[in-house]
Parts: C-alpha cells; structure tokens; sequence
C-alpha cells in the first residue's frame, strides 16, 4: 500500500522576544546607516538644514501608516505632544552636530556616548516624576557616568591617545543623550494616550515645524546626488524608529533593551569602512562600565516589578 504524501508541517512562530530581538537587530542597522549617511552629506551641508529635511521627509515617509495600520491621531494632552517633540527636535540637532565632520567624532564614540541615555532617565524620573531610587540603582548610574570619564577626561588628563574626541562634538553628544532622556520620559505619560505609531508621526510633524526657522537661516541648494542621500537618511532614520517600537511591542522591554548596545560594533564596522578608524581601549572600557551599569539598572527594575504584589482587580 503506497504511503501518500506526508502532511505539512506548520512551523511554529518565534517566541516573542527572539522575534523583539530581530526586529531590534534591524533597528540598530536602519540607525547605523542612517548616521554613516548623515555624516557623508554634513561634510558639504549644514546639520541643522539636514535636521529639518531628515524630519520632513520622514514624516512623509510615515504618514501612509495612518490609513494602512489605521493609526488614530488626536491632539489629546497637545502640549505635553509639542514639549516631547521640541526636546527632541533639540536632541536631534544636537546629535547632528555631534558627527559633523568639523569635530572628527567617529560614530562608534558617539554611539558609545549616547549610552548614557538610560542613566539620564534614571536621573531624570526621580526628579519629574518623583521615582524612589535606591542604593543600588544609585550606584549604577554613578558608576555610568564614570564610564564618561573614562572614555572623555582620562584619556586627555594622560595625555594618551585611546578616548573619545574630548571636544565640542562629544559635548554635543552628551547633550542629545539628555534631551532624548527627557523625551523618554515625557513618552511614559503619553503612551497610554497615544499609540507608539502616533508618537513618532507627531514628532516628525512637530520637528519639522520646529527646525523651519532655524533651516532658513543655513538654507542650501543640494545637488540631485544630495537630495537622494537625504531621502535615504530619512528612509533608513523611519525604519530603525519603526522596527524599534515593533520590537519593543513584541518582547519584553528588560530583554531588549541591552540588544541597543549593538550599535557600538555597527559604528565602529562604519567607522572602518569611512575612515579606516576602530574605537581606542580608554573608549571600549568606558563603554563596557556603561553598558554594565545601565544592564545592572534594567536588571533591578525587572527584579523590583517582580516582587510587586498583584493587587486583585477593583469591584464594578
């Protein structure tokens, strides 16, 4: 009797976080080569011009999720809307700035700097929204901000080579890691009114209205080649935002939060294919001190909700 064909097998899907992960490993990616292009085309064209083409292309890049993810946009709590997005358009100038040619800071610095986001947050959360914060958690961002030290004033208190480009640009970075900071955790109150998608629709809207009047005063004339290095800058920016909030959506923010640390080997791989430059040993410890506070700081947030009493629910 002849054996007829064996059933398909239906593949199982990836567990959550591994399926969070992949999409974090593309974010990192998208945000890599959206920086490599940004510091490609500020060689020739003013960051702050950049910032409002960045921001407005994106929007218009985005604005197609509405009607096909039927994203609601609303102006609930508007001006907590038009506070986030103008530390953040700040932030993202900042940033710009940071990796401006005229400042020689390599992305892989900048990455390893802008690290010192979450620890801004901690800081951030005791003072806005009035967090306890503990001895432990206390002594991790301590510790982070040693690892600053580290990479900026060690190397050049010694007088060796090794850290960051202890310059403006690296104080230009630090400045972007605190205004994204606020951002985040303006975001906290604003996520249970607004849909992630809405969030970042918004703030490439309200960005680009806010950069307006400072892109006038460094207008350009971008070549053709340019326009189309902008377009993919805003391309590559849309998609690390989007597959950034998609992994976040799918698994567990303490699993993937640490998998941003990716960015530090993405940059300096795009350090090396620019500028044929590689992350010095004062950089890669700094960065290590950081990456391990901000792990040990996501480590007794996830601990702390844990041991949180489940309150029953509340009767109608």
């Amino acid at each position: 009797m002849s054996m007829g064909p064996s059933p398909s097998i239906r593949r199982q899907p990836l567990p959550g976080n591994l399926q969070g992960a992949l999409w974090m490993i593309v974010s990192g990616a998208g945000y890599t080569l959206h920086l490599a292009l940004a510091k490609e085309i500020t060689a020739d064209i003013h960051p702050v011009f950049l910032a409002f083409w960045r921001s407005f292309f994106a929007f218009l890049l985005a604005s197609p999720l509405i009607w096909l993810l039927k994203v609601k946009i609303h102006t609930a709590r508007f001006g907590a809307l038009v506070t986030r997005s103008l530390i953040g358009s700040a932030g993202f100038v900042f940033g710009l700035i940071a990796i401006w040619p005229v400042f020689e800071l390599p992305l892989a610095e900048f990455n390893a700097l802008s690290f010192t986001r979450p620890l801004f947050v901690t800081l951030l959360a005791v003072f806005l929204l009035h967090e306890k914060v503990g001895v432990h958690r206390t002594t991790a961002v301590i510790a982070g901000f040693i690892g600053v030290l580290v990479m900026t004033a060690v190397p050049a208190l010694l007088g060796t080579g090794g850290g960051t480009h202890f310059n403006i640009g690296s104080l230009f970075a630090i400045l972007s890691s605190l205004c994204f900071a606020f951002t985040i955790v303006l975001v906290k109150s604003l996520t249970g009114v607004h849909s992630p998608l809405a969030l970042l629709i918004w703030a490439n809207l309200l960005s680009s209205i806010f950069i307006l009047p400072a892109a006038l005063a460094v207008w350009a004339s971008p070549s053709l080649a340019e326009w189309a290095l902008i377009l993919a800058m805003a391309f590559f920016g849309v998609v690390a935002q989007f597959c950034f909030i998609k992994g976040m959506s799918i698994g567990d923010a303490s699993f993937l939060s640490p998998m941003d640390y990716l960015r530090l080997p993405m940059g300096a791989a795009a350090d090396w294919v620019m500028i044929r430059a590689l992350p010095g040993p004062f950089v890669w410890a700094g960065a290590g001190i950081i990456v391990v506070s901000t792990l040990y700081i996501t480590w007794r947030e996830h601990v702390t909700n844990q041991k949180k009493p489940v309150l029953p629910p509340k009767p109608l």
